[in-house]
């Protein structure tokens, strides 16, 4: 055989290789891509459940949707609302979540501004011994409920439609204790008086004139 075509043969072979290593290589990325897929769809199947609650009030029916994770903490994503079997509005949230399904406060029947319609409530943060609630106003004029964000923080809220009073009492460990009190003034909420003990201390405060005013 000529130099030529020693030549020929041993380009030939090296084409060969190069190809059987190019196809090797790309069969092992698809078993990868596959074996990550697969894992995937395993983790997405059986990390958490859908739940889901709902309530009827107001001619409304409202949906409380989440996942429950395997050890019980649910991580709330939506309240829809839907009037006569359309979506009304659909409520989104962050990161809003509780440890089991015993913490769950999801209310529609209480009228927190004491407008005459009631709102929509969810628990935000729930601790040993208190906890608070997010807070969707019915807004008369849009038929839709708006977010009123300074409700957030309110321990252990209760809503006094005699009174037209929001009160909160809540302690802090054995000794320390809260309680106040807000009522609304055109259209915002706002403490009308506190009365705080603290390590033995206790501090009183009120409001007069706009003012707070603190003994």
């Amino acid at each position: 055989m000529n130099r030529i075509g020693v030549f020929i043969l041993i380009i030939l072979s090296s084409c060969s290789k190069k190809e059987a290593a190019e196809k090797n290589h790309i069969e092992d990325k698809d078993s990868l891509v596959q074996n990550i897929e697969i894992h995937t769809q395993e983790e997405e199947d059986t990390a958490s459940i859908p739940f889901s609650q709902s309530l009827k009030e107001n001619g409304y029916l409202y949906t409380l949707k989440g996942l429950e994770s395997p050890n019980g903490a649910i991580n709330f994503k939506s309240i829809n609302i839907f009037y006569r079997n359309k979506l009304h509005q659909k409520i989104i949230f962050d990161t809003v979540s509780v440890l089991n399904e015993r913490e769950v406060v999801f209310n529609v029947d209480k009228d927190a501004n004491f407008d005459g319609f009631n709102d929509v409530e969810l628990i935000n943060w729930a601790g040993n011994y208190a906890y608070s609630s997010s807070f969707w106003l019915y807004n008369q004029k849009t038929k839709k409920y708006d977010y009123y964000k300074p409700l957030d923080t309110i321990q252990n809220i209760k809503i006094d439609t005699g009174k037209r009073e929001i009160t909160s009492d809540y302690h802090i460990g054995p000794v320390n204790t809260y309680s106040k009190i807000y009522q609304w003034k055109n259209g915002k909420l706002l403490m009308m008086s506190a009365h705080i003990e603290e390590e033995g201390d206790v501090i009183r405060m009120y409001r007069k004139n706009g003012k707070i005013i603190v003994e």
